[in-house]
């Protein structure tokens, strides 16, 4: 050790010289703390929470990490690597937080960083100084001097009764299941008035609270009510569709010790809060708080994690209730809520005689529809939702009604406007010269009619009136207090000022036929939330046969319908009355995760396959289903499978590298069935 070195030690010798570091690094093998020697001249700058640089052992690789912690001493015998660098005395990542990505790693066998990318955005150096800088300015004087919040909760005491005090806690008793009121309040839905008032009573008493909400639609209304109940400064908006920039000011902001309002979509799960009080989630059943990316954690069950991990309390509010919230309300984790008056759309199945206008018969409206409509548009617009979006997304042979399909990718073909060339509606490709492969005609007819072609045919039935159309990729919120013809796919319905003075729910009979294990519960979903947009007394005209999900509609009394649902699972063991996960790779790779799990004797564990996967000829994947209470054992078991691929492939054979792990885990999926 040189003299400047023996000084520099003796100068910082009271301070951590031992910083714990998480890498940000997708390699499995690398996920665990590592510790590092803190150069001397940093001693006193490392904390919690700030990003560093720190050397790899292998490759002489420098990688970014966080400090998760600090000690004198270390716990590693052997000689420690020295810290690169500090990249920022900024403490983004909260403790509360840390722990958190830990246990949805652990929970998902994936790794903290991924979980991490998620949580923090990326990084505006320059903004990120100014925020530093400001610690004795305008940050210093929110914090000490907070706007104050002074709710009104009339209409949630007469929504709920004595239950509308409680609703308002942040206490980790406050673990609710509730049902809201329908229709509008002054252009804003009163589910989103609902939460607006919970959220600002909970702030009131001195608690953060985090609102997830599943797109930019509930997302844009739900501030409106919020802006009128609570200051500007202490609400934090966690947007997709922010950039960069705004997104990592919203995301320093709400690091600050102060309580304030969170809210935002699937990722906000993951904001930092102070003194987080309270989770409100909104319709969690929605397929938007499905995370596409590694780990692959639900929104809902990371809401549920955090709740426990932080002791607060969570409130799941739906009109038509998820599968999984339903189970925790009869197992009694959940307490179920209702509204002390029952508030519900008035629901009217139509039967099946069709009017005698010709376009009206080419978009399915039947005669009490059609009526409906044409009441409705007398005062204002009218909702009219479809199954699919697009001109016709389906196309069959005219003669023997086969389905046409694409000759490159068996692909459905579809047709993008009336004279347009049919086009396989997955890989693209043109089919000018299309004939029936069973019969050799070469007419095609529409299989299915999407909501461009339903609005073309309602603009010829319905002249002088309005068609405006709504879809996924159409950021259209609202439309406005006049009379017009609404025709959107399901999930895209904007709202309108006093609420469509008629709603009518097409195709439903194809929503219900749809292959996928979750369908009925979706269409169900998306029915009553179009159903709760109709003005008080408004009809809901719904087409199609009777079946039990809209009977459950007609009646308001959706949670009949998910508990037959849930009882079928369980006896059927499909989730959510069990968990379930997929494994890919080679053969070699899937029988050998498949023997750890099995070495486990887990009671419930059930394997399906291996089977070719649809995706790679070479590749296998396995389907496994295991209890809950089982969960921990097989997410460390496939991780430490991972763990074990991953290095074995980054060893050298013969002066070779190994062949990369193609070895994936992904629990939770929804794809399976």
């Amino acid at each position: 050790m040189s003299s400047e070195s023996a000084a520099a030690e003796r100068e910082h010798g009271d301070e951590p010289r031992i910083a714990k570091v998480v890498l940000d690094s997708p390699l499995p093998q690398l996920d665990r703390i590592f510790e590092y020697e803190i150069p001397p001249a940093l001693r006193s700058e490392i904390a919690p929470g700030m990003r560093v640089k720190a050397p790899l052992r292998s490759g002489g690789r420098i990688v970014r990490g966080f400090v998760l912690g600090t000690s004198h001493t270390p716990e590693y015998s052997g000689r420690l690597a020295v810290l690169d660098s500090l990249e920022s005395t900024a403490r983004v990542l909260t403790p509360a937080i840390a722990q958190l990505a830990r246990a949805v790693a652990d929970r998902q066998a994936g790794t903290v960083s991924d979980v991490l990318r998620l949580a923090i955005p990326a990084r505006s150096v320059k903004l990120e100084g100014e925020w530093l800088l400001d610690e004795d300015g305008v940050r210093a004087e929110r914090i000490a001097n907070p706007e104050p919040v002074a709710p009104n909760l009339e209409t949630l005491t007469a929504a709920y009764g004595d239950a509308a005090e409680q609703l308002c806690a942040g206490t980790p008793e406050n673990r609710v299941a509730i049902r809201v009121a329908t229709g509008m309040t002054h252009g804003v839905p009163r589910q989103l008035v609902t939460i607006a008032d919970i959220a600002a009573g909970c702030l009131a008493s001195g608690k953060s609270v985090l609102v997830l909400l599943p797109d930019f639609r509930d997302l844009d209304l739900a501030l409106r009510p919020l802006r009128e109940r609570v200051p500007e400064s202490r609400i934090r908006l966690f947007d997709g569709r922010l950039k960069p920039k705004p997104r990592y000011e919203e995301f320093l902001r709400a690091l600050e010790p102060i309580p304030q309002i969170i809210i935002g979509n699937r990722a906000a799960v993951y904001a930092p809060a102070y003194d987080l009080g309270l989770i409100v989630m909104w319709d969690d059943g929605d397929e938007s708080y499905r995370e596409p990316h590694a780990p692959y954690a639900h929104a809902r069950e990371v809401a549920l994690m955090r709740s426990q991990l932080e002791g607060t309390g969570v409130i799941l509010a739906s009109h038509s209730p998820s599968l999984e919230a339903r189970r925790l309300v009869r197992t009694g984790w959940l307490r179920e809520v209702q509204l002390r008056i029952p508030h519900r759309p008035k629901i009217i199945p139509a039967v099946a005689t069709m009017t005698d206008d010709p376009h009206a018969q080419a978009a399915r409206i039947p005669e009490a529809a059609w009526r409906a409509a044409r009441a409705g548009t007398e005062t204002g617009p009218v909702l009219i939702q479809v199954g699919r979006a697009g001109y016709r997304p389906g196309l069959a042979c005219a003669r023997c009604r086969t389905l046409a399909r694409c000759a490159n990718c068996q692909g459905p073909l579809g047709q993008r406007s009336a004279n347009a060339v049919p086009n396989c509606t997955v890989c693209g490709q043109l089919h000018a010269a299309w004939h029936c492969p069973e019969c050799g005609s070469e007419q095609l007819r529409g299989a299915s009619v999407g909501h461009e072609r339903t609005a073309e045919e309602l603009g010829r039935a319905f002249p002088g009136i309005k068609v405006l159309t709504a879809d996924g990729e159409k950021r259209l919120v609202e439309v406005p207090d006049e009379p017009a013809l609404v025709i959107s796919t399901r999930g895209a319905e904007p709202v309108t000022e006093h609420g469509y003075r008629a709603v009518l729910l097409l195709d439903t009979e194809g929503a219900l036929a749809r292959e996928s294990l979750d369908a009925v519960l979706a269409a169900l979903q998306s029915w009553s939330n179009a159903a709760a947009l109709a003005a008080d007394g408004a009809p809901v005209i719904v087409t199609g046969a009777a079946s039990a999900p809209l009977e459950a509609l007609r009646d308001w009394q959706q949670q009949r319908f998910v508990d037959y649902e849930l009882d079928e699972r369980l006896a059927l063991e499909f989730p959510p009355a069990v968990r379930i996960g997929t494994i890919r790779g080679t053969e070699e790779e899937v029988d050998s995760a498949l023997r750890r799990l099995r070495d486990l004797a887990v009671n419930g564990l059930h394997v399906l396959g291996p089977v070719p996967d649809e995706e790679d000829a070479n590749l296998q994947r396995a389907v496994i289903r295991f209890p809950y209470k089982a969960g921990a054992d097989i997410a460390a078991s496939l991780k430490s499978e991972l763990v074990a691929r991953a290095a074995a492939s980054r060893r050298k054979s013969a002066g070779r590298p190994s062949p990369a792990s193609t070895l994936r885990v992904k629990l939770d999926a929804t794809d399976v069935f």
